[in-house]
């Protein structure tokens, strides 16, 4: 859990040799490149385009073809030019038959027919109309033949025999366009199209064992296109060319090694206080998951720290405390293990969340244990669940102490990360302000509740509040003081950082969310509890039923809820309410010059 130590990096080489080393070190792929001057590519369709939709065509086929490289040595392109082709026939086939399908909907209720010649007719036509059936008295006033061929529950239908199409004033009611093919050539046309794209899909399918190549030609155009762009931020003179950029300390015997064999030198140089190096961070998949949380809201300034692994274990709290029933943990750890496998791609996404989601899971199953919620179902006393129930969610005066004693210790976690930050700046003493304050002021509050006869300068607590004072309103910022201004403009900040007093209160208080929603999920369940049996006791026929439907319905519904709980307010209590207080400045994300999967350095 750290932010990677980055270095300044100046290359110097032969323009002779420019290309080969641009190509050497991304294939090192450790080094952010520094845009040294402005040279944008020429803008226009990207040639890796048609090869992304071909890829993300092939891999949504239901059945695929074994990996491999084909050995008839076509010209990729042409295979490209194949699959898009495969790919907008059979778009075209699926729309013809959704179009049959609603045509021969609206046809069924006219019947199966064909029209006859004009001639056998004396040049007369059909002519459509839906009549609605309150309006069925219209049809008195008709002069023109008719006659009713269907009805149903809405309509009658009616077919009017006239040489032009009948005026509103023969007929009042808008026409119904029947198209010229009758339903049997409907269905045959069908089914011409169903064949079709089966033999589309028997294609489709035989295209995919060509993926493997696509994406390594993918791969090799984003790199060609990575290469290009490099080579207009580098800085051109005559014989020799310059380039810039940050790379990990930890990548520097790599470095040392490449530059050995290639015509170049370079020069290392450790960031000042005016540079603002990329943020790289650094962690484990075990906690990753709280790294992809944190990319994903905002990235910590590469002078803060990093705060993935609290955030991993803290979501996991929150969500736990939000779902609060061990059953439904236990119902999600299961479809959890059922993909655990196809989940377990070492270095990728998709470990880290699964990470992520076995410690919520787990913390949700223990939270539940303790508070005695199994599908809204209290465990029976004297029961050895019963025994481990230590927490009872409608004592609201213990479980709001709770909520707000995590909350207390949340912020005090990211001043106390923050106090280690700013160690050699005098805003360490501001951060240690606030966390004697917040624990001052929470220590007091708990005094206060437990004492009948309470006095507030009586309370040993009470003494950490002036502490706070001075400290915040002295240490609020680190400007260097050296006339009488300077000391008003720190007066002036400490008062802005003791007016965040407010903020504090309101960012604590929102921990308060965590015993509210625990308290209404479970609170839903023993409801949806209680109405299943009911049902089931007062109907004689089909109560199981009735009783099952509810239970299902009920807590899948109640499940749902809790899991967009837990999921959005335990992010927003990281993301927001910690986020505020513990991390300072905005990063920007390491990007390695580096061929496709081929750098540890990008995530």
């Amino acid at each position: 859990m750290s932010i990677a130590s980055q270095v300044e990096l100046t290359l110097v080489g032969d323009t002779d040799h420019k290309q080969n080393i641009l190509d050497g070190l991304q294939e090192l792929g450790a080094v952010h490149l520094v845009q040294l001057r402005e040279a944008p590519l020429a803008s226009g369709p990207d040639a890796a385009d048609d090869l992304r939709e071909a890829i993300h065509y092939l891999s949504s086929t239901p059945i695929k073809r074994r990996p491999q490289r084909p050995a008839d040595e076509r010209p990729l392109d042409e295979v490209v030019r194949e699959i898009l082709d495969n790919k907008y026939q059979r778009e075209d086939v699926i729309d013809r038959i959704e179009m049959n399908r609603r045509r021969r909907q609206v046809l069924a209720p006219w019947g199966d027919f064909e029209f006859p010649q004009l001639e056998e007719i004396d040049h007369r036509r059909f002519w459509f109309y839906r009549v609605p059936l309150g309006k069925r008295a219209l049809l008195e006033t008709v002069g023109l033949p008719w006659q009713i061929v269907h009805s149903d529950q809405r309509f009658y239908y009616l077919v009017v025999l006239a040489q032009e199409q009948p005026t509103e004033e023969d007929i009042p009611l808008r026409r119904s366009r029947t198209g010229a093919l009758s339903l049997s050539r409907l269905t045959a046309v069908r089914e011409e199209a169903l064949v079709r794209l089966e033999d589309l899909d028997a294609q489709r399918e035989s295209l995919t064992r060509w993926l493997l190549p696509c994406s390594e030609a993918l791969d090799q155009s984003l790199d060609q296109r990575e290469l290009l762009l490099a080579n207009e931020q580098v800085l051109d003179a005559k014989q020799i060319f310059a380039l810039q950029g940050w790379i990990p300390e930890a990548a520097l015997p790599a470095l040392s090694n490449w530059v050995g064999t290639v015509p170049a030198a370079y020069r290392l140089r450790e960031p000042t206080v005016d540079d603002n190096p990329p943020t790289l961070l650094l962690n484990r998949d075990l906690t990753g998951g709280g790294q992809e949380a944190v990319s994903f809201f905002q990235l910590p300034g590469y002078r803060s720290w990093d705060p993935s692994r609290v955030i991993f274990f803290s979501f996991s709290l929150f969500f736990a405390m939000i779902l609060a029933d061990a059953g439904y943990a236990v119902l999600l750890g299961a479809l959890l293990l059922a993909n655990w496998k196809k989940m377990s791609t070492p270095g990728s996404l998709a470990i880290r969340l699964r990470n992520m989601a076995a410690a919520m899971l787990g913390s949700a199953v223990v939270y539940g244990v303790l508070v005695g919620s199994y599908f809204g179902v209290t465990p029976p006393a004297g029961s050895v669940l019963a025994t481990l129930n230590v927490l009872d969610l409608n004592n609201f005066p213990a479980m709001m102490k709770l909520s707000l004693g995590v909350g207390v210790v949340h912020l005090l976690m990211a001043h106390t990360m923050v106090l280690w930050v700013n160690r050699r700046s005098r805003l360490a003493l501001a951060s240690l302000g606030w966390i004697i304050g917040l624990s001052g002021a929470f220590l007091l509050w708990l005094d206060y509740m437990a004492t009948e006869q309470f006095e507030l300068t009586h309370s040993p607590f009470f003494w950490c509040l002036p502490v706070w004072l001075v400290l915040v309103l002295t240490c609020s910022s680190d400007r260097p003081v050296r006339s009488a201004k300077d000391v008003l403009l720190q007066l002036v900040d400490g008062v802005g950082g003791v007016l965040g007093l407010t903020k504090a209160f309101g960012d604590v208080l929102s921990y308060m969310r965590l015993f509210a929603l625990g308290l209404a999920g479970a609170s839903l369940a023993a409801t949806f509890n209680e109405l299943a049996v009911t049902a089931r006791d007062s109907v004689s026929v089909g109560g199981f039923l009735l009783f099952a439907l509810i239970i299902i319905f009920g807590h899948g519904l109640n499940l749902v809820l809790a899991i967009m709980s837990g999921v959005i307010h335990g992010l927003r209590l990281n993301l927001m309410e910690f986020y505020n207080w513990g991390i300072q400045g905005e990063g920007y994300p390491f990007k390695a010059f580096a061929k496709r999967g081929g750098s540890k350095w990008n995530h």
